[in-house]
């Protein structure tokens, strides 16, 4: 099948170089300040056909010199590659000298670096940044821009500076790509029933979650609208993706109102890699095809989930200058629409709480519809006239639908808030025609509630299945802390174990997979143990 191919839009990271030492640092200096006197001045040449402006200069660092280190001044520079292509094309490289124990210039404090702790004691590191161009554009353009300066400053540099492999170290922390959609398809990725809003229906909490849908239409609906999706909502949205992201949908700053014929009246639909959405983590370099693969995986995938064609088609898609509307090389998998089985997975935990609903049960949920929401426990006691440890047992029934944080019990989403109020508001509402209404609600069969008996096992224990990075091995990952010995107050992990076992089999799953699986479990809260399954279940 024929799919648009993306076009890469930010990039940034670090390109790490040991071989040869400093010697490409130094010699760059010597260019700079013997042949450019502090800065190169604009240089025109052209690349493989396209133009590009380069130029180099230099910028004071926090380092201080070495003994060794034949420098006047009390701080070393750092040295700036600007290149300007064709359009938007932008590539910036920062090269910074790297080294065993440095020092700040000012405080003599010691400025920590990997290289504190590698075999090489010296090196480059070359902080990256641009726009529109391939990760392996930045690597290419590096030494090609150094030999044009090399040979406009009548200096020699050596070839294999900046050509070479670069260190294992060296990192992405910063990818994003895009397609631009034709402005009359915005309805189905920003609109009241599109996909972004579906994700922040069905996935957001009240409390706790990381999930972030942020709007902005202040100059037209769909200005700016971006949805953050941390690490354990994309795993659950696409099968083996592995990090956080942003899924967005923006125009430019200043928005074109009257001319569709021209490519920035329509705006841009893109996926963001970040760091920040990742627990700090940089992406290592030699993934950049594997990060490619996710984002435009994210970016099909969310386009099929909206309704909108996927192929090339000049009537959904607008070219602009770097976005060429074409089919990709290589298409990506595509998932089915996760959002109505998020839904259906939800409605199921609804039915299947219903369907054994007790009195004290309804009494609570009815205090947190009109309490807003909202409840200490010891507030639901005194409301309903029931014992605290009578709500504790509620509570615990209701695991997955209802939560309790700090001493705040609250609806576990705002799905299961509106569409709990809504049953509980109507008049006739009670034990025994509950799960007939839920079940008319959702059209779910109530003999079908124990199909979400993993769900709700996982829910209960914070588990979650997690997928190797080549897929060969599947880890089931319980994030609570358990014990071996009966006379622990915590869980027993042969208990647990055979309960994931039960509702796995519940579900129509093989109970071998699991028993296979290696499971992960904590025995303090920064303290982890390891365990094949089956083994464990002895």
């Amino acid at each position: 099948m024929r799919q648009i191919a993306t076009a890469p839009h930010e990039c940034e990271g670090n390109l790490i170089f040991t071989e040869h030492g400093l010697s490409p640092y130094w010699i760059l200096g010597r260019l700079l300040i013997q042949r450019f006197h502090g800065y190169s001045g604009e240089i025109e040449t052209e690349m493989d056909g396209e133009e590009w402006t380069i130029n180099l200069k230099y910028q004071k660092s926090g380092i201080a010199p070495r003994l060794q280190d034949d420098v006047a001044n009390e701080r070393l520079y750092e040295y700036r590659i600007s290149g300007y292509g064709r359009g938007e094309r932008k590539a910036n490289f920062l090269i910074q000298p790297r080294f065993a124990d440095m020092r700040h210039y000012e405080t003599g404090d010691q400025i920590s670096t990997p290289f504190d702790n590698i075999p090489e004691d010296e090196g480059i590191n070359v902080r990256f940044a641009g726009s529109n161009l391939e990760p392996l554009e930045f690597r290419n353009l590096l030494p090609t821009f150094v030999q044009e300066l090399a040979r406009e400053g009548d200096l020699p540099i050596n070839t294999d500076y900046f050509a070479g492999g670069v260190h294992e170290m060296s990192n992405i922390t910063t990818y994003e790509r895009y397609v631009r959609l034709n402005r009359s398809w915005s309805p189905k990725v920003v609109g009241r029933a599109g996909v972004m809003q579906r994700l922040m229906h069905l996935c957001a909490t009240e409390k706790g979650s990381k999930f972030e849908y942020r709007v902005d239409n202040e100059d037209i609906v769909g200005y700016n609208h971006r949805v953050r999706l941390p690490t354990p909502d994309a795993k659950r949205l696409i099968s083996g993706h592995r990090f956080g992201k942003q899924i967005k949908h923006y125009h430019p700053k200043y928005v074109r109102e009257d001319d569709p014929s021209d490519p920035l009246y329509h705006p841009k639909i893109g996926v963001l890699l970040k760091k920040k959405l990742n627990s700090n983590r940089s992406f290592r370099w030699e993934d950049h095809r594997k990060l490619r693969r996710e984002i435009d995986e994210t970016i099909i995938n969310v386009l099929s989930w909206s309704n909108v064609p996927v192929k090339p088609d000049h009537t959904t898609y607008v070219p602009d200058d770097h976005f060429d509307a074409v089919a990709a090389d290589d298409p990506v998998g595509l998932f089915a629409d996760p959002t109505p089985e998020l839904e259906t997975e939800q409605n199921a935990m609804i039915l299947q709480t219903f369907v054994g609903l007790r009195e004290s049960d309804e009494e609570v949920l009815k205090r947190l519809v009109t309490d807003g929401g909202e409840a200490h426990p010891n507030e639901l006691a005194n409301e309903t006239g029931r014992s605290i440890s009578t709500i504790y047992r509620v509570l615990d029934r209701l695991q997955g639908i209802l939560r309790n944080d700090n001493a705040t019990v609250s609806f576990a989403s705002k799905k299961f808030e509106q569409d709990i109020s809504a049953i509980v508001d109507q008049v006739e509402f009670g034990i025994k025609n509950a799960a007939d209404r839920v079940s008319k609600l959702y059209n779910l069969e109530t003999k079908n509630a124990s199909s979400n008996a993993w769900q709700k096992f996982c829910n209960k224990y914070g588990a979650a299945l997690v997928e190797a990075a080549d897929g060969t091995e599947t880890t089931l990952r319980i994030d609570m802390v358990l014990s071996k010995l009966k006379s622990s107050s915590n869980p027993r992990i042969q208990d647990v174990l055979e309960e994931a076992i039960r509702a796995w089999r519940a579900v129509g799953r093989d109970p071998l997979e699991l028993r296979e699986a290696t499971a992960q479990w904590q025995t303090a809260p920064d303290t982890w143990e390891y365990g094949k399954v089956n083994p464990t279940l002895r």
